[in-house]
Parts: structure tokens; sequence; C-alpha cells
């Protein structure tokens, strides 16, 4: 890995894990075992570190739901296979909420660039569920991919808070709406897309 590489995978552990204002760009240097000349000649400031954190983050997430999306045959188990690969995000250890409702929250929607890859995130994410909705329930296809995208917005949360079990009552109610069976979320396997 570069510096570069290091500085990243340094900065979107600590900022996963502890926010985005409480790390500091010293703590980040020391933990990527690099200079702060060579931290500011990378990325120039923490804004500016934390916008390639998570443009980063949105593709590696992007990604990796993409693939899983792709690996399944029909529409119903396509739109299945986005739960299941977030309920496998949510029982990894490395699980520490969302970084996008994060940077959002913490920066108070300023500079506007943050908040423009939490919106552009938010929204591919929605992109997704609704073109396999679009197979499913037709016209229906765009409200309920905003249910879902709040829904899973509101998963994250809850499995942050209260563990990833927590998601189990809005899955039961949500299944039967979007037509797809009740079976329990398959939280096996790994949500490798967060590691460096």
């Amino acid at each position: 890995m570069t510096k570069r590489d290091d500085i990243l995978a340094t900065a979107t552990r600590l900022f996963g894990e502890y926010g985005y204002h409480a790390v500091g760009v010293d703590r980040i240097r020391d933990e990527a075992g690099v200079s702060k000349m060579t931290l500011y000649h990378q990325f120039g400031g923490k804004e500016a570190l934390v916008e390639a954190v998570l443009v980063q983050r949105h593709e590696r997430f992007m990604a990796s739901l993409v693939a899983a999306v792709e690996s399944a045959e029909t529409a119903e188990a396509r739109l299945r296979a986005v739960f299941d690969w977030h309920a496998r995000w949510f029982a990894s250890e490395d699980f520490h909420g969302c970084m996008f409702l994060k940077a959002t929250e913490e920066y108070a929607r300023e500079p506007a660039s943050l908040l423009a890859l939490s919106q552009r995130h938010k929204a591919e994410v929605k992109g997704l569920v609704e073109d396999i909705l679009a197979e499913m329930h037709g016209e229906r296809a765009s409200r309920l991919a905003r249910l879902v995208q709040v829904t899973l917005d509101g998963m994250i949360v809850n499995a942050y808070l209260f563990g990833w079990d927590a998601v189990d009552d809005a899955w039961a109610a949500l299944a039967p709406l979007l037509g797809l069976d009740l079976r329990p979320l398959d939280r096996e396997g790994e949500a490798d897309w967060m590691l460096p």
C-alpha cells in the first residue's frame, strides 16, 4: 500500500468508529505512520481527507452491493440480496453505522461537497433498489424504493444502537409489502468491502 492508502485506511477506520470531529489529523498521522507534511501533501486538510474517505467508501460500498445483487437471478432474489448484504454488514465486528449520515450530521450540511457526497450515496442506493422494484411493481417502484431506502437507513441506525438483530421486526413488516418471503435475513459471510 502507498502512504496515501495507509492514510485513507487509517482515517476510514478512525472516522467510522469515533466520528469525524473526535479524530484529529495528529492521531491519523500517528496511526498511519506518516509525517504531518505527508498527510497534508496528500490531502491538503482534514475536510479534503474526509471527502476522500467518503468517495472511497461509496465506491467500495456500491461495488460490493451491486456484485451481491447481480449474483441473484430473479428480481425477488436481487431485492432480497440488498437486505441480506446489509444484514451481513450489520453483523460485522467492523460495523459502526453509516459514515455518510455521520458526516452530514457532524458537519451540519457544510461544506456542501460533503452533503453532496452523502446525497449521491443515498440516491445511488435508492436507484439500485428502484431498478429492481420496477421489474416487480411497475409504477409503484419509485415510491417503494424511497420506502426501502428510508427503511435501510433506519435499520442502519437501529443496528448500530441496539445490535444487528434489532432490524428483524422492520424486515418482518417490510418483506410482505415488497412481495418477499419472511425467511430471516442471511447474516452469514464477510463484509469484506470494508477492508483496506
